[in-house]
């Protein structure tokens, strides 16, 4: 709870993963992969309930080792290919309030493929939301470098190259150039009344939380886990 307000975490891992077979589960440094999201949010200030969405007994009863709450199995059709990952979330929320009489001012979604986020990114999400008096939601951001708009190129059929954005291809310094950011899958909050409105966390009152760059990694594939385990690794994650 912060601020009388009170905060439902949600980490959706379906298994069936096609990138990576039994990702939610893979050791990484030592822990599965949904360990290191329930680990950060069982060390938040501010989360008053963690609970993990998934359609396998066996991921449940390896998140229920780690501190988090699986009262139910997600139902099939919610956990199939093409199911967003809203279906989980609102699936949840209306399993909480509908069956334990629960409700929650804010839900939060923790991604387990970004186990590079902290209790404090989480915490500091949220307290940038909460006392903002015109946001309704924030969402984790990364500066981007390499890939900003003005450096990237488009290819004909012929393979010849044209600028994207920067149609004449001028030699660009990085401090001439605007920021620009993209959605990453650190940390994403929202009014729980709003979100389930909106089916979304991307709209007209949503604040971005920039994060660093390592922590922006995301683990899609074996090539990402072996980044991010390196990195884990050389960073001290434990």
């Amino acid at each position: 709870m912060y601020k009388n307000r009170t905060f439902l975490a949600i980490i959706p891992a379906r298994s069936g993963s096609k990138g990576l077979v039994g990702k939610n589960i893979k050791i990484l440094c030592q822990k599965p992969l949904i360990a290191w999201s329930i680990e950060a949010g069982k060390k938040s200030k501010y989360l008053d309930e963690i609970v993990l969405s998934t359609n396998s007994r066996e991921i449940a009863q390896i998140a229920n080792k780690f501190g988090a709450k699986t009262p139910f199995l997600r139902p099939e059709n919610l956990s199939q290919d093409d199911s967003t990952t809203f279906d989980a979330l609102k699936h949840t929320i209306l399993f909480y309030k509908n069956e334990l009489g629960k409700e929650f001012d804010y839900t939060v979604l923790l991604e387990p493929t970004s186990p590079l986020r902290t209790a404090d990114d989480i915490d500091k999400a949220i307290e940038i939301l909460v006392n903002s008096d015109i946001a309704d939601s924030i969402v984790g951001v990364c500066k981007t470098e390499s890939q900003h708009p003005a450096f990237l190129v488009k290819k004909d059929d012929k393979g010849f190259i044209s600028g994207y954005e920067n149609k004449d291809m001028k030699v660009l310094r990085r401090q001439d150039i605007d920021d620009v950011y993209f959605f990453e899958g650190t940390i994403y909050v929202s009014k729980t009344d709003v979100l389930l409105e909106k089916k979304s966390f991307y709209h007209e009152k949503t604040l971005g939380y920039e994060v660093e760059k390592f922590k922006s990694l995301e683990i899609d594939d074996i090539d990402d886990f072996i980044m991010v385990e390196a990195l884990m690794k050389a960073k001290g994650y434990k």
